[in-house]
């Protein structure tokens, strides 16, 4: 008992308040009462009188994959939702929740789906077989990019500040690359700004086959590329061609554009879904070797990846140029206007 509770306090508690206390579905007590008696049965001491207790390998992974995972509190809606297929527990859904808003991709939201994808890395990688998550967005919008009050607000910071809290905004998301297997984006509906660099990080994309679907607008709206576009549209890209037209010009692509592209690989149409085709690719994915997969998605971010956090600096730092100028927000009030903007010279302040 006394070894138990040593290793429980030194190993099991520092990893629960690292990851969060508050957000575990079981008390620590609990926790630590049946791993106890976990290790004393394998002692081959009997359990049985003691209170009802949860099994490791059998509990505690059901535990951990029907928790939705959240920062919010019972009395605030989820804006992030995490699930595990009931046919087929090799595929797993995470979903942004905020369709009153397009899923904008707001701080909070951010937060909560940093926190949503670490604790699908430590608590439930480990502990069960998923082979492929399928992202997408609750409601008529994959995401409609960043909150555009919050972006608004920043022209009252320095630049460095601005800089820095951009840096932390890409990584809210962008943290979806470190999921260890392939995550597919379900691009149910349009997919804008900073929500079309979200689809652009994940490995497979299907789309919608909608006239709008994949906004890299950034320069319409007044500032430079952001959420580390410029680096990973150049890697579904055959040229810089496309790229350059896409981004300086900021276009708006529809899904037959994106698919002549090679940036999705499906589109949906008629009565199919994105989130449907999307599920079909994921079980098919799901039958390949478990190890092979992970290996293999790993190994082809490590290329994709080189460079990246250096363009993710230079958007940061380019974005909070933008922010300071007097004329910031006028690209986005001439898009709700829907009127051409009046931008000031380049030599204005």
């Amino acid at each position: 008992r006394r070894v138990a509770h040593v290793w429980i306090e030194h190993f099991v508690i520092p990893i629960l308040a690292r990851d969060n206390t508050q957000d575990i579905a079981f008390e620590k007590g609990a926790m630590m009462r049946s791993i106890a008696a976990c290790l004393l049965r394998n002692k081959g001491v009997n359990t049985s009188n003691t209170a009802p207790l949860l099994h490791w390998k059998q509990d505690f992974p059901r535990i951990i994959s029907e928790r939705s995972f959240s920062t919010s509190t019972d009395s605030v809606a989820k804006l992030v939702d995490w699930k595990i297929d009931t046919a087929n527990p090799h595929i797993g859904y995470l979903t942004l929740q905020s369709p009153q808003n397009y899923n904008a991709l707001t701080v909070e939201l951010g937060r909560e789906f940093s926190h949503c994808v670490r604790d699908i890395i430590h608590n439930v990688l480990p502990v069960q077989d998923i082979r492929v998550i399928v992202l997408t967005g609750q409601g008529k919008a994959f995401s409609a990019g960043g909150n555009l009050d919050w972006l608004r607000s920043l022209k009252e910071n320095s630049v460095h500040a601005n800089a820095d809290a951009m840096i932390t905004f890409y990584n809210y998301f962008l943290c979806i690359r470190q999921v260890p297997v392939p995550v597919i984006a379900a691009m149910n509906g349009p997919a804008m700004g900073a929500g079309a660099g979200l689809a652009l990080a994940c490995d497979l994309r299907v789309a919608q086959s909608q006239h709008s679907i994949l906004g890299l607008h950034f320069t319409k709206l007044g500032i430079h590329t952001g959420m580390g576009s410029s680096h990973l549209l150049k890697q579904v890209l055959p040229s810089t061609t496309a790229l350059n037209e896409i981004l300086l010009a900021g276009k708006i692509l529809s899904g037959k554009e994106c698919l002549d592209l090679g940036i999705v690989n499906r589109l949906a149409s008629g009565q199919d879904s994105a989130v449907g085709i999307a599920h079909n690719m994921a079980t098919d994915l799901a039958e390949r070797h478990p190890v092979a997969l992970r290996m293999l998605v790993q190994t082809l971010r490590a290329q994709q990846d080189e460079g990246l956090q250096q363009a993710l600096q230079r958007e940061a730092l380019a974005q909070a140029i933008c922010y300071s100028r007097n004329d910031w927000g006028e690209g986005v009030n001439a898009i709700a206007e829907k009127r051409k903007p009046n931008f000031d010279g380049y030599h204005e302040k």
